[in-house]
């Protein structure tokens, strides 16, 4: 669970002035609760601080204030030492596996000391055996086990990065878009494959992605992020089918359709100008500088509440940004 989580850098101090450089704001009041055994999808233009969050929940980065709760243990609280003792309990897939496995470590090495964060006992052939179940489970061949990640492809780069996150036997698993650097076809064999084993393991999954196309598929529930703040959360087929803010009907009608007709009939809602910067925020509704409908000045200095509108589904509750009226088309 995240309560008013809040993530900002202090860029510093001018060298001679010693002025602010000014703070970067790129996670700014965001709570969530997360259901055990669901996934929930969190989606976002680049920039939007999913990353960062991401980052913040496995204390990779500490926030700046607001606390984090997994099972009743706050997070946010808890010393480095503890932090690392605890960090078996919740695992990250990074986007690049590549770069996230160790080149100089054979999978057999990867996986076994990812193992004995939470089996500290395990060696010889029971090492070698729970190795061989995680590779089976991730669909490798358990005789790869000892070559290193340049003898594999990208797809099964990724699924060793998978087996890592398993290895712990985690209760959370944070993917963070584990499939934007993957061919499109790879794309569907990773996605499947994390679909089955939240499915057999019953695995509680954050999965992080610019794509809505792709979170529909995978999650439950879909949070839609947009300049440090969530805004818009609830079912996902609900967000897809039935958005309420402006923001996420654009992303939907971002989405590409095969069919060419429809493609050139659909409506589209075109967004003004680009995502302002988060060291300076727009005050109020934060999405107004973009909105194709304009806000009064009061919307330009009070933050809209997030609310529930209809049952499990919150929104940023800005009157110009939940209303249908006056969208752009083309």
């Amino acid at each position: 669970m995240l309560d008013n989580v809040k993530t900002h850098f202090d860029l510093g101090r001018e060298f001679l002035t010693r002025k602010s450089k000014g703070i970067v704001k790129a996670v700014d009041g965001v709570s969530l609760t997360l259901r055990q055994g669901e996934t929930l999808g969190l989606v976002g233009e680049s920039g939007c601080g999913k990353s960062t969050l991401s980052r913040t929940i496995m204390q990779l980065i500490r926030p700046t204030s607001g606390k984090i709760w997994l099972e009743g243990k706050e997070l946010s609280a808890l010393s480095d030492s503890d932090i690392r003792s605890a960090r078996k309990n919740f695992q990250m897939i990074f986007q690049d596996p590549y770069a996230s496995l160790n080149p100089r470590m054979t999978v057999l090495d990867t996986l076994s000391e990812a193992i004995r964060t939470r089996h500290p006992e395990a060696k010889g052939d029971d090492l070698l055996q729970r190795v061989a179940e995680l590779l089976r489970t991730v669909g490798l061949n358990p005789a790869q086990m000892k070559r290193y990640p340049h003898e594999f492809s990208g797809g099964q780069r990724q699924r060793v990065a998978i087996a890592r996150a398993l290895a712990p036997e985690p209760k959370l698993i944070i993917a963070d878009e584990p499939v934007s650097a993957l061919d499109v076809s790879i794309q569907s064999q990773i996605l499947n494959l994390l679909k089955r084993l939240k499915s057999e393991m019953g695995l509680t999954m954050i999965f992080i992605s610019h794509d809505l196309s792709v979170v529909r598929y995978i999650a439950d529930r879909i949070a839609v992020m947009y300049l440090g703040r969530i805004t818009e959360l609830g079912d996902a087929e609900k967000i897809v089918d039935e958005p309420l803010h402006i923001y996420t009907k654009a992303l939907m009608s971002a989405i590409p359709v095969p069919d060419p007709m429809e493609e050139q009939s659909r409506e589209r809602i075109i967004l003004k100008g680009d995502q302002p910067s988060p060291m300076n925020p727009p005050n109020g509704c934060n999405f107004w500088p973009r909105s194709p409908v304009e806000h009064d000045e009061r919307m330009k200095t009070e933050a809209p509440p997030f609310v529930e509108l209809h049952n499990g589904h919150w929104v940023a509750n800005c009157p110009y940004c939940v209303e249908t009226s006056g969208l752009v088309s083309s």
